[in-house]
């Protein structure tokens, strides 16, 4: 049985939620700026990026995934049942995917549906549909964001091992760490989340006054800095390229510009997971509220933001106007969060409650629990 510490941990963190919420928005943002201004100079949009950094926000989701996932194994005392942690991901990521990938291949069909081409579509599957609907390999046509789902999908078969290894003995961790490093590509996104799982490790000597003994307190703004380097150095790259040492040192390594953002973002988490001034601020109910939507926001702004260029133009498709920009941009961004919320409520939130009655009735399994 968990001991009273375990019993005495927070058992939901929100202001982690609200920083889940940002990264959503830095890469809607991204997003926004990249579709609606279509730069030609790779160094503007650089720039852009480098303050509204989608691409590696990526990398910081999921970190994050590996924190929260196995925050209330390690760190909360309870029992993990590895299949209905599975029917509990399941669906709490892959409906809400397919009812959007569902959406966004209607779309892009949207000025020439027929009876024939819905039949090509989902019945004959001529435009490979259902190789993108079952999210379990890349092949991202209609939403090209899939790939990450894919990434947390097949992570989250892994995420009950890693566990059950850090709940036996936290060093495990590190050594898987260190081999994927050495594999390089094959299995690099595992990394994110061991990471998140380490962070939860160390959650408690991250959190205590025995902290600032250590020399992780004493240059953490050093050390923060270089994080911010790390996770901005694909951005960085395009305003000014890269020595070729540096570069060839990367490619002689295997190791993508993901790693080292991830690596950026887990210094990020344990900033966050230190500071109360963060936490604070994050724990604000709009920036909670955008956290609980967070995904929904992920999903759809892309359906929304091609919709809404459809229908107004982007802003300098025309003489260009501060007001006309305003006006696109006020539109652009009610329309995600009207919609997102409206994905929430009605499609995200029910199929987690679904995913969470089955659970309930399943039949212990394969049980991973932390010793006496």
């Amino acid at each position: 049985m968990p001991n009273s510490n375990i019993n005495n941990t927070e058992q939901h963190l929100k202001y982690l939620d609200s920083a889940r919420g940002i990264a959503a928005l830095m890469v809607f943002i991204s997003h926004y700026t990249g579709y609606v201004y279509n730069f030609q100079n790779p160094r503007n949009i650089g720039i852009y990026c480098l303050l509204f950094n989608g691409n590696d926000a990526v990398s910081f989701f999921f970190v994050l995934s590996g924190f929260v996932l196995s925050y209330k194994y390690i760190m909360g005392g309870n029992a993990l049942d590895i299949r209905k942690f599975y029917v509990t991901r399941f669906f709490r990521l892959f409906p809400p995917y397919f009812i959007l990938v569902t959406a966004s291949a209607l779309w892009s069909f949207h000025d020439r549906l027929s009876i024939q081409l819905l039949k090509d579509l989902f019945i004959f599957n001529k435009f490979e549909f259902w190789q993108e609907a079952i999210l379990f390999r890349y092949n991202n046509k209609f939403w090209s964001p899939g790939w990450t789902l894919t990434i947390e999908m097949l992570c989250s078969f892994l995420i009950p091992f890693f566990i059950a290894l850090a709940l036996k003995n936290k060093r495990f961790i590190n050594y898987f760490l260190v081999t994927i490093i050495i594999l390089g590509n094959t299995i690099s996104f595992s990394f994110h989340f061991l990471l998140g799982i380490l962070a939860c490790c160390h959650y408690s000597m991250i959190t205590s006054d025995e902290f600032k003994k250590t020399n992780w307190h004493k240059y953490r703004f050093l050390i923060l800095a270089a994080a911010i380097v790390l996770f901005s150095l694909r951005q960085i790259n395009r305003i000014s390229e890269l020595g070729s040492t540096l570069v060839y040192l990367m490619n002689f390594s295997g190791i993508e510009y993901f790693v080292l953002s991830a690596i950026g973002s887990f210094i990020f988490l344990v900033a966050i997971l230190r500071s109360k001034t963060a936490q604070r601020i994050l724990e604000n109910r709009i920036l909670v509220f955008v956290g609980r939507i967070s995904f929904a926001i992920y999903l759809v702004h892309l359906l929304v933001l091609g919709m809404t260029l459809k229908y107004m133009g982007g802003p300098l498709e025309r003489p260009f106007s501060i007001k006309y920009l305003l006006l696109f941009t006020l539109v652009c961004f009610t329309a995600v969060f009207t919609t997102s919320t409206l994905f929430y409520y009605l499609i995200e939130r029910p199929f987690i409650s679904i995913g969470k009655r089955i659970s309930a009735r399943l039949k212990p399994s394969l049980i991973v629990q932390r010793d006496v």
